[in-house]
């Protein structure tokens, strides 16, 4: 990554890109340990913008601040998980060790190949894991508070975030598709303009699609139920919302079939009932509930310890 940032960063920016980031306590963060964190995603952002170099210092720059907040944290939980006096049994650690070489690798060989290949070592993988366990740990223990959320509260962001829970416009239709034939160009057309007249002679637009329609739709007369725009591809959703309730298209043609589509029924953009976004914004509450909590947490740890930005 350092190779493909060389014609961004200025001279000072890379004499600078092995010093100490931060010191928590008396444990140095360095800006390897950040861009250890940072290289996927630095690598995607390089891809990106590697044509606009200010956007690309800065939003790697951004990367790297967000990567180092987080290691500060996670130094002060280790921290504090030991002043605290906590001891985390070797089994449970063995037991995750295990987990994640089962879900993320298959078995201990592939892993051993893949931490080489990235020039970590297996004590490396596993002292990893055992500070996530512990940081797991605290991190529950202090927030645990934020488990519930009162209806009242559900109600008040309700309302307060009304715009977020609309219910698009909708339209129940059905819909005939007749494909185009090699050497019969206009057969499709010519046969969906004679069942149009059918239908607006009385005809019943799904009986007739139970006859003609070549879709998985046929069994049911054409029925789509009640679909929103982004269901059907872009130029039909166009023509298809165009319709009243009640009305019916004109015969359109396209380059592998022609459409009649029926609009039985439209509603119109509405809010969603609160019943059916309830869970939705319980999560959300529960979300920002522990993110304050954790905020508030990681400050006060800030307080009792000695950190220091350079």
């Amino acid at each position: 990554m350092l190779i493909g940032l060389m014609p961004i960063l200025s001279q000072a920016e890379l004499e600078r890109l092995n010093s100490v980031a931060a010191l928590v306590e008396d444990t140095p963060i360095t800006l390897d340990d950040v861009k250890r964190q940072t290289a996927p995603v630095e690598q995607v952002i390089y891809q990106q913008l590697a044509s606009d170099p200010a956007a690309l210092r800065q939003r790697i720059l951004e990367v790297r601040q967000q990567a180092l907040e987080s290691l500060i944290e996670r130094h002060l939980i280790l921290k504090d998980f030991e002043s605290q006096g906590y001891v985390l049994p070797e089994s449970i650690i063995d037991e995750q060790v295990q987990d994640r070489i089962r879900e993320d690798y298959g078995d201990r060989l592939t892993l051993t190949k893949t931490l080489q290949a990235q020039g970590f070592t297996f004590e490396a993988f596993r002292k990893d894991i055992k500070e996530q366990v512990i940081v797991d740990f605290l991190s529950s223990k202090n927030i645990a508070s934020a488990t519930l959320v009162s209806p009242f509260e559900i109600e008040k962001y309700y309302q307060e975030h009304m715009d977020q829970f609309q219910q698009e416009e909708r339209i129940r239709m059905r819909m005939i598709y007749i494909p185009q034939i090699a050497g019969a160009p206009d057969f499709a057309f010519k046969m969906l303009q004679d069942i149009k007249r059918k239908v607006e002679s009385g005809g019943d637009f799904a009986d007739l699609a139970k006859l003609y329609h070549q879709g998985s739709q046929r069994s049911q007369g054409g029925d789509w139920g009640w679909v929103d725009r982004s269901v059907l591809r872009a130029d039909l959703s166009e023509e298809a919302f165009k319709l009243k309730a009640g009305a019916m298209s004109e015969v359109l043609r396209k380059d592998e079939g022609c459409y009649l589509i029926l609009v039985e029924e439209r509603a119109e953009p509405r809010p969603k009932d609160l019943k059916t976004v309830q869970e939705e914004i319980e999560k959300a509450l529960l979300a920002e509930e522990r993110n304050r909590l954790k905020a508030e947490w990681i400050e006060r740890l800030k307080e009792n310890s000695f950190v220091r930005y350079f």
